[in-house]
């Protein structure tokens, strides 16, 4: 049996023992395991119980030096000497008995659709203090749902409800950074950047695009393999260590989340920040428009298709620019006339009334006069039906009064 190459980049958990025992104790074929470990520590950890196992390639870092996820999973692909596959994952899972053979199995199964298949998805979720035989068995794929105030592509776990009449792997959009379970070339073919800092905002969409661009495809598993905790109460985070400056730690968690959101966005064709890529940027299997047209994105204008809302499975339909939806509104908003009573000092020439999306973009407008809407102007009348049509959804109402002496303060509120 071909040997898998394990990735774990850790930072200081202490479920990377539990881990790596259930890990092997799991598999069908542990002596086929190989492990490459960023070991980000403090001097309370220990791996001492791998020490003069062979099977074992561990990068050891003092935790106030570690630069972040990228820079640490970049670390752990530099360790690969050519297994033939590769399991990225976290530092805090449980696995189902024969997960090795599984993942294989997977793999094979999806290279009858793809020359170069990624096994990936968002795993279910456990509690590690739990009883085993509480933990859900139902496993999930990954479902994109919206894109985040600053842009970013954001996806969360969706059960698969009918899993237990299901046989076949099923095609999806983007990889998880959790579960990676491919051909062991990727480690040198999909370097992560390690200027992105953490979170699958950044880390797996930017990697899911890259991955796309360099030819693989992305399927997610039918049936249980591995299970993911997500909370991480139960330990120190990177940003909780690296929030200021210290004589070991030169740039902040912070300064990294900027420069790493930055990069995405530019990455994603939605900002341009003058930052090289490099071996980090895209391949020239495919383009990123490739990516939105099977996908069913739109990244410079941050809009999901409603058959990738509806997790159908890829590739989408249709022509591209057609899919998407558009919703017609009717909303009523209301107001506090308190806010406009308070900051009028000259009289009102007119009041400004918008909603606008959580980018920013403005969806709706009306100016309310005087002499054409007294009411408003009275404090009598505190509410406005807004009709209008978007593909993106209403987020606040802002208004602003203009005056003689200019405009008041800004009014918001959410809708």
């Amino acid at each position: 049996m071909s040997k898998i190459f394990v990735q774990i980049a850790s930072y200081r958990d202490p479920e990377l023992v539990p881990t790596i025992r259930d890990l092997i104790n799991k598999a069908r074929h542990p002596e086929n395991l190989t492990f490459g470990i960023c070991w980000q520590r403090d001097d309370t950890e220990s791996l001492e119980e791998f020490t003069n196992d062979p099977r074992f390639r561990v990068v050891d870092v003092q935790y106030q030096k570690s630069e972040g996820l990228g820079w640490a999973r970049n670390l752990t692909q530099k360790l690969w000497k050519d297994e033939e596959y590769t399991l990225q994952i976290d530092s805090h899972h449980r696995f189902v008995q024969d997960w090795d053979a599984m993942c294989i199995e997977d793999y094979n199964q999806a290279l009858e659709y793809c020359k170069k298949p990624i096994i990936t998805t968002y795993c279910t979720p456990f509690n590690p203090k739990d009883d085993p035989s509480t933990w859900n068995p139902v496993p999930c794929l990954m479902s994109q749902y919206e894109f985040s105030y600053d842009k970013l592509l954001m996806s969360m776990p969706w059960f698969i409800q009918d899993y237990k009449s299901r046989t076949k792997v099923i095609r999806a959009r983007t990889l998880s950074g959790h579960f990676i379970f491919t051909q062991g070339k990727f480690c040198e073919e999909v370097q992560y950047d390690p200027r992105v800092y953490f979170g699958g905002y950044t880390e797996e969409t930017s990697m899911s695009l890259r991955a796309y661009s360099h030819g693989y495809d992305f399927f997610s598993p039918y049936r249980m393999i591995m299970w993911h905790e997500y909370t991480r109460n139960y330990r120190v985070k990177h940003w909780d260590d690296h929030g200021h400056k210290t004589e070991q730690i030169k740039v902040t968690s912070g300064e990294r989340d900027v420069l790493s959101r930055n990069l995405v966005r530019q990455l994603f064709g939605q900002e341009n920040h003058n930052i090289p890529f490099g071996v980090y940027g895209l391949g020239s299997e495919r383009t990123l428009h490739d990516y939105e047209v099977s996908f069913g994105f739109d990244f410079k204008k941050c809009r999901i298709q409603g058959y990738t809302l509806k997790v159908n499975e890829p590739p989408n339909p249709g022509v591209w620019e057609e899919q998407f939806t558009v919703e017609n509104y009717n909303i009523v908003v209301n107001w506090d006339v308190e806010f406009f009573k308070n900051n009028v000092l000259d009289g009102y020439e007119f009041i400004t009334l918008g909603i606008i999306d959580k980018f920013g973009n403005n969806l709706h407008r009306v100016d309310f006069k005087p002499s054409e809407n007294p009411n408003v102007f009275n404090y009598t009348q505190n509410t406005h039906t807004a009709k209008f049509v978007s593909e993106n959804k209403p987020d606040k109402l802002v208004m602003y009064g203009h005056t003689k002496s200019g405009w008041t303060p800004r009014y918001e509120k959410n809708i």
